[in-house]
């Protein structure tokens, strides 16, 4: 999920492979992409070693195939701690809703060119705010309307 529009995950199979693809994003110190999910048994065997807590290759790749849907509080807290996620991303929509939108930004923020946008922005005012706010948003949508760039304000 890299877009506002998208849904969040709502399957506990979904919810893992969106976390295991952030895992994957943040281990990519090029930002390139060219970074694939790990094995099932490397990715079990980091998060025992990781949290003390076992869970079997067998047993995860169920779960991201969606053919376990009820794991064990032992096993939810494992992935939880090895995530760094609440117990409750895995259970609360709202939670998870909240969870991926921070994710969502600090992704973002890897981008030199949105940090650049952000370093600038506190010196705007209000009105600033809004005309860049409504700008990107135009752009993101593909929505620039017809009448062109905003007015220079005086």
């Amino acid at each position: 999920m890299s877009g506002a529009a998208e849904q969040p995950p709502k399957t506990l199979a979904d919810k893992l492979g969106y976390l295991i693809d952030i895992y994957v994003q943040q281990s990519d110190p090029g930002g390139n992409g060219s970074r694939r999910w790990p094995s099932f048994e490397k990715l079990a065997t980091e998060i025992s070693e990781a949290t003390g807590k076992s869970i079997s290759h067998g047993y995860l790749h169920q779960l991201c195939r969606g053919h376990r849907t009820n794991p064990t509080l032992h096993h939810l807290q494992a992935l939880a701690e090895f995530f760094r996620v609440p117990v409750a991303f895995f259970t609360d929509d709202e939670s998870t809703r909240e969870i991926v939108a921070q994710y969502e930004l600090v992704l973002a923020m890897r981008n030199s060119r949105i940090r650049e946008i952000c370093t600038y922005a506190p010196l705007l005012d209000r009105e600033g705010l809004e005309e860049v706010t409504a700008l990107v948003k135009s752009l993101a949508t593909g929505r620039q309307g017809s009448a062109g760039p905003p007015a220079p304000r005086e």
